[in-house]
């Protein structure tokens, strides 16, 4: 199996990239303007996924890790697969099952919210009127409703491996982002008449944390290709997918935080976003390392 992106993924990769750094920057994400929504819906990202694009996973996780960088609305985790397996182009929110309630992420002009209950995903339709209120992601606000709202099953299993899919892309473009935050401030910051990325112990972390995100996207990538395949490994390489890509995003955002000392501790810098990012994106469709191992066995 070729891992490679070819020309035409390359292209689309870059070109994402270069539009999310200029008009989507990640130290921006506390304050995204009311405009971006159409923004994004105007790229076509919304709706990349549909059946009719003919795009494969391959390339929407390719995709999806650049938005994940620069810390895109997680609502475009659902839409996106609600675009594939409901097909239109209604925005939908996000929704996280914990015990008796459920959080629904971005459900800003939304009338149904999506995520995986059990082992399938489902659509729960929302209230028509929703407070909302800021969480740890300062990007993602939320709102409470009881988890007595039934969702409806999709018939295909195939719609929560996508969700995983993609919200593992995000993961992996978050530790990426912590990854060249850190590298960047270490060649800046001076210690002692010297870079601080000079030091041993500075270069360790760094490349601890470039290691991880290049372990994550390798699995990433081939869990893409086993689900384009349609291979009966499919479920577990996308699983351990998500759980590579929520371990390498906290742990570089943790890192990130370590290499800036002090001020990476400051609600100023920006290097908390990607942990606060990291730790939402680690309670959808979250994978367990001890039934990911016994799934192995």
């Amino acid at each position: 199996m070729d891992l490679t992106p070819n020309s035409d993924q390359s292209a689309l990769q870059t070109a994402t990239a270069d539009w999310c750094r200029d008009n989507m920057p990640l130290d921006g994400a506390r304050n995204r303007p009311e405009h971006l929504w159409r923004d994004l819906a105007d790229m076509g990202w919304t709706g990349m996924t549909a059946p009719g694009m003919g795009l494969d996973h391959a390339t929407e996780a390719l995709v999806f890790a650049e938005l994940g960088r620069e810390l895109a609305p997680v609502g475009l985790l659902s839409t996106a697969v609600a675009a594939r397996w409901i097909g239109g182009d209604a925005r939908v929110a996000l929704a996280i099952p914990h015990e008796k309630l459920t959080r629904v992420f971005d459900p800003q002009d939304c009338a149904s919210a999506l995520s995986i209950w059990g082992n399938c995903a489902g659509l729960l339709m929302l209230p028509a009127s929703l407070d909302t209120e800021t969480g740890l992601d300062l990007s993602a606000p939320y709102a409470t409703i009881a988890l007595e709202l039934v969702p409806n099953p999709l018939d295909d299993p195939r719609a929560a491996l996508h969700l995983q899919l993609l919200a593992a892309a995000y993961g992996v473009g978050v530790a990426d982002a912590a990854r060249d935050m850190a590298a960047d401030y270490a060649k800046i910051r001076e210690q002692f008449d010297r870079p601080i990325g000079w030091f041993q112990s500075l270069k360790h972390i760094c490349a601890d944390m470039a290691v991880r995100c290049e372990v994550a996207r390798s699995q990433l990538y081939y869990a893409a290709c086993a689900l384009d395949a349609g291979g009966d490994d499919a479920a577990f390489h996308v699983a351990a997918a998500k759980r590579l890509a929520d371990s390498s995003a906290l742990d570089n955002g943790r890192a990130n935080i370590q290499v800036h000392g002090g001020i990476g501790m400051t609600d100023e810098a920006v290097p908390h976003l990607c942990l606060k990012r990291a730790h939402l994106l680690s309670f959808i469709a979250p994978v367990d390392t001890k039934d990911l191992l016994e799934s192995a066995a």
